[in-house]
């Protein structure tokens, strides 16, 4: 059932049990009315046989309400019927010595009676059928019921109009989101004019169709460069195979290709197990492997696995953390903090150092133990800093900076910006007062 089903059926609804109710009210009330109208001229007819019996007065009349008839009957103190008006029903049994309202049924037929009792055990009796009171009430109720069906049928019609127009600018924001294909990323909504609920849904989807282009663009990017990364070792790996495999290639000639082609060899394994690794960390918290990891054990394993290529860069490491337990994915994690550690040795200066720290925290301050806490770790250097143009896109593939050492893709601080993120936590980095640059990572502890 569509939207517009449903709140065009909800508001018939709503208008018949809103009718239904006011109307069962009004017909309670109507027919209170009628009954205490009744009762009223009853005792006033009863009370009046009974005070002309008394006074010696010979010959019930027939008294009316203005609608019906009103019978009266009067009965000794022993209950023996003394008189009665044509219309009073027979087989009418005498009423309760304490006389006052009620209903009996005589010969299956119903009344209403006022019983007016005298001093020496007179009863008076005045009484009216309640046929035409039902009947009164049987049309009101047939009545309520058909403008209740009426209004109800009409509420459904309007409210089916009503939803129609309320609902038309959504209609025509499907048929534009329907057209926007992958290869027309760059067209938006119409944002309608008065700000209300669909101009807040147009505009969420427009960022939604940003964030998506701005996806696309960066996976068409990391494809594109990955392409050529791949490409040119490829490239490079067959031309040296083709010139060992020539006849009239020497063997200094034949030894210097198989070497070129090893290193490229080599080259290629990085950037598949690089991207691997990218793959891996961008998967979500459910393929985590958590488990309690020291966080000096974490540190001493990532200075250990970097201590030659800190010796090669003349880089000295220095590494501070506290006693205390994280659960974390020790492989992504320590993977990530390398790849920050390697970054910073990269662009550092000759005999400069590179600082590995690592804290806890909590709300509470009780440490590792808390529900809440923190593990918070920080790479420090000396390099040259990060160029204004590459710091908010620094955590992306392929991006490497212009004094880059080595031959990496410029794919480990998007590794591990990935794996932070999958561990739930933030990844991010600030220049230093005196030069540097601070990397920092914040994981759930």
């Amino acid at each position: 059932m569509t939207i517009r089903a449903r709140l065009a059926l909800i508001y018939g609804v709503a208008m018949m049990l809103t009718l239904g109710l006011v109307g069962a009210l009004l017909w309670w009330q109507f027919a209170a009315a009628l009954r205490a109208s009744l009762d009223q001229a009853l005792e006033v007819r009863a009370t009046a046989a009974l005070s002309a019996a008394e006074n010696g007065q010979t010959g019930l009349r027939e008294g009316d309400t203005g609608t019906q008839t009103v019978f009266v009957a009067l009965f000794d103190a022993s209950g023996r019927l003394v008189d009665a008006t044509p219309s009073a029903p027979r087989g009418l049994t005498p009423p309760a010595a304490s006389g006052g309202i009620g209903d009996v049924t005589v010969a299956n037929a119903g009344y209403a009676i006022f019983t007016a009792v005298g001093g020496d055990g007179l009863r008076a009796v005045a009484g009216s059928s309640l046929a035409t009171i039902t009947a009164t009430l049987d049309r009101l109720a047939r009545s309520v019921i058909v403008v209740a069906i009426a209004a109800s049928l009409a509420s459904l019609a309007g409210g089916w109009w009503l939803a129609g127009r309320a609902l038309r600018p959504v209609a025509v924001i499907t048929e534009e989101a329907e057209e926007i294909g992958a290869d027309d990323l760059e067209r938006r909504l119409r944002v309608p004019r008065q700000r209300d609920e669909l101009h807040s849904l147009a505009t969420t989807l427009n960022g939604m169709l940003e964030r998506v282009a701005e996806a696309v663009r960066r996976q068409r990017l990391f494809i594109a460069t990955a392409s050529h990364d791949l490409r040119t070792p490829i490239a490079a790996l067959q031309v040296e195979l083709e010139l060992a495999s020539d006849p009239r290639t020497t063997v200094p000639e034949l030894r210097a290709a198989l070497a070129a082609a090893h290193a490229d060899a080599v080259r290629l394994g990085e950037l598949a197990t690089a991207l691997l690794d990218l793959a891996a960390s961008d998967s979500d918290g459910r393929a985590l492997v958590r488990a309690p990891v020291p966080a000096d054990q974490l540190l001493d394993g990532v200075v250990r696995r970097l201590a030659p290529l800190a010796r090669e860069r003349e880089t000295r490491l220095v590494a501070s953390a506290p006693s205390c337990e994280a659960r974390i994915d020790r492989v992504r994690i320590e993977q990530a903090l390398t790849n920050l550690v390697a970054n910073a040795i990269a662009y550092a200066p000759p005999r400069s150092q590179v600082e590995i720290n690592a804290s806890v925290s909590s709300p509470s301050g009780g440490g590792a133990a808390e529900p809440n806490a923190m593990l918070a770790i920080e790479v420090l250097d000396q390099g040259p800093g990060i160029p204004a143009g590459l710091a908010r896109s620094l955590f992306e593939p392929f991006l490497r900076g212009p004094d880059a050492a080595g031959t990496g893709a410029g794919l480990g601080l998007a590794t591990a910006a990935a794996a932070v993120r999958a561990h739930g936590g933030t990844i991010g980095h600030e220049p230093r007062p005196r030069g540097g640059t601070r990397f920092w990572m914040l994981l759930p502890a």
